[in-house]
């Protein structure tokens, strides 16, 4: 857990950390009574510990509970001289995607239910398609959209036009000084949380519809959304006359018929940095609230994305070249083009890689795990099912 403090640095207090030997050599010189003789183990240490403390105000209120549920006690504590923290671990459950092979699902697919192959990217962080030929897409600036960043940058920048000579003689200012002069020239604390303390609530709202826009986007796949003539979560008033954009909050009922199962081949790329300077796209993000809304309407696979954006999707070929504009001469990476002259069609990588998608996993779940041989790694063999 992260501390904050707006004094400086060389007035803060730093804590240490006292670990079992540190502990047991600290009751013993402080003569505190029914000390443990002899040699001492974590479960000793607990105990004592628990005698020791209070832990009913933190909820532990048995001291099995120290040791079991989610929450548990590591034998460590954290003192700055006058208070004392505890040191706590929490079990997460790592694994999102299902252990089940894509063969597992054919009963799933004769029943109809929907089938999504879906493929995360950078500046595209979403392009799905599935056998109804339904195809959803999901960029990087609408997320930003509709996480509201784009109005708290506009918001924040006219705040800092409003109070620029403040901001500039804070800046100025040394790490050790900054906080006396500050508080001194900002002797009012209403004026000091006008100017300053304003826009962190910003951060706090960018929190809040970041969630309604993960789940926007997960609708997407499960029951659709405004941009696909359904009712929305996140809500986008504009307003021409302030030229800033106002939340509107979702109806009470936002989808009260019940969603079918779904199915999503999700593609094993992950692009959570940033990569040739974009920015980060939030995939891991938008795949833990597709598990987090749907749990028991939705299955994830997660499927090798191989030469998926290199292979034509109809003809099977990589007989592929990347376009090439007329004035500069120059190569689209994004855009490809079939050599072949009775295809010669141009695709979106995106577009096909989503398509392939689909494709390796729907053949994998007829033909007993089994791969398309042209999107086999070399020397691999069909033996084994694909993961």
């Amino acid at each position: 857990m992260k501390r904050h403090s707006t004094s400086p640095s060389s007035e803060r207090t730093k804590s240490i950390q006292i670990d079992a030997q540190a502990f047991w050599r600290l009751v013993k010189q402080c003569g505190i009574p029914n000390y443990p003789k002899g040699k001492k183990t974590e479960s000793d240490l607990t105990d004592f510990y628990y005698h020791l403390f209070n832990f009913t105000k933190q909820g532990f209120r048995t001291r099995d509970s120290l040791t079991s549920g989610k929450k548990k006690f590591k034998n460590v504590i954290m003192t700055n001289g006058y208070s004392i923290s505890f040191l706590f671990t929490r079990t997460v459950k790592r694994s999102l995607a299902t252990t089940k092979d894509p063969s597992n699902f054919i009963d799933d697919i004769r029943n109809g239910y929907d089938i999504w192959g879906v493929d995360p990217g950078v500046s595209t962080i979403l392009a799905a398609v599935d056998t109804s030929v339904r195809q959803r897409t999901t960029n990087l600036d609408e997320y930003y959209h509709l996480c509201g960043y784009n109005d708290a940058n506009f918001i924040r920048k006219k705040h800092q036009e409003q109070y620029t000579a403040q901001f500039l003689k804070i800046s100025k200012l040394t790490e050790d000084n900054k906080y006396h002069r500050v508080c001194k020239s900002l002797s009012r604390k209403t004026l000091f949380q006008e100017k300053f303390c304003r826009p962190l609530k910003l951060k706090f709202q960018c929190y809040i519809r970041k969630q309604k826009g993960a789940h926007e986007i997960c609708k997407r796949l499960i029951h659709g959304s405004v941009k696909y003539i359904k009712r929305a979560s996140a809500g986008i008033k504009t307003s021409s006359a302030e030229n800033e954009n106002k939340y509107c909050p979702p109806a009470p009922l936002d989808h009260p018929d019940k969603p079918r199962k779904t199915i999503i081949a999700f593609g094993d790329g992950m692009f959570n940095n940033s990569l040739r300077e974009n920015r980060g796209a939030p995939v891991r993000l938008i795949k833990k609230a597709l598990q987090k809304y749907y749990r028991n309407q939705l299955e994830i696979f997660m499927l090798d994305e191989y030469l998926t954006s290199q292979i034509y999707n109809r003809c099977k070929n990589r007989n592929m070249d990347n376009a090439v504009t007329e004035k500069s001469k120059r190569r689209v990476h994004t855009v490809l083009k079939c050599k072949q002259n009775t295809c010669n069609i141009v695709w979106n990588r995106d577009i096909m890689t989503r398509h392939n998608i689909l494709d390796i996993f729907l053949f994998a779940a007829r033909n007993n795990n089994q791969r398309l041989d042209v999107f086999m790694c070399q020397g691999a063999t069909n033996d084994q099912p694909s993961v």
